[in-house]
């Protein structure tokens, strides 16, 4: 058995881990909704809560929110070539506004970001997948020889957290792939974090209900869900080569 063999078993043994981590830290937030009701953890979080609350009129009455929300889509502009993190972006205006509004502003904010590296890859032109993601061999193998799962794992990748973000976008535009069927399929799998993390960041007052716990485990177990998942179908794809 060579070294490259060995090598690509422990990498998707490493993947397979870190999915099962995954799991287990939603597992464990899980946990922590059961132990929050015990009646000594209430009367301490009782204390914290009316401290958060006065925190949380505070933040809702800042002035000049319209300059905090501009500001937020110039970080997405800017996450296109900056390690700007999503969820960040996601929280802050699930602080600052309603759901509904911070959702809003969010897809905004993920259209300007995959639509920028996605007309650069299409500049690029083709023949860039393997430049572009280069310590993702697998996967750029598996884009270049499968054309029908594309949109599969399009959006299989989108339910990462933050898994190449730009270098994904960047890679369907140098393949030539439908502009409006990338924005669709992208900004599906990506509504499952997006509501998520919007619900964690307006409920951050109260860091131990369910409000803001259960939108982490969402986002903990679908993570974990879909790492194991896409190395499987990698996996199964090298299988059928050989």
């Amino acid at each position: 058995m060579n070294n490259t063999v060995i090598i690509a078993r422990k990498k998707r043994s490493l993947i397979n881990m870190i999915g099962g981590l995954m799991l287990v830290v939603a597992g464990a937030l899980t946990a922590l909704l059961f132990f929050v009701n015990s009646r000594h953890m209430q009367e301490w979080y009782e204390v914290y809560q009316q401290y958060m609350l006065q925190l949380q009129d505070r933040v809702e009455n800042l002035p000049h929110i319209g300059l905090i929300l501009l500001a937020v889509l110039l970080l997405y502009a800017a996450r296109s070539w900056l390690p700007v993190p999503i969820p960040m972006l996601v929280v802050i205006t699930g602080v600052v506004l309603p759901t509904h509004l911070s959702v809003t502003v969010n897809i905004v904010g993920l259209v300007i970001l995959l639509s920028v590296r996605f007309f650069w890859g299409r500049k690029r032109g083709g023949g860039q997948i393997k430049k572009i993601i280069a310590h993702q061999h697998d996967i750029a193998d598996y884009l270049e020889n499968s054309d029908r799962s594309r949109p599969w794992m399009l959006f299989m990748l989108r339910l990462l957290p933050n898994f190449a973000l730009n270098s994904v976008s960047q890679i369907y535009g140098a393949m030539g792939f439908d502009y409006a069927d990338f924005l669709l399929i992208s900004l599906l799998g990506f509504l499952p974090k997006l509501i998520s993390y919007t619900i964690a960041g307006r409920n951050w007052h109260q860091p131990l209900d369910p409000p803001f716990l259960i939108p982490l485990i969402i986002v903990f177990a679908l993570a974990g869900i879909t790492t194991v998942s896409v190395n499987m179908a990698l996996n199964k794809e090298k299988k059928q080569e050989k």
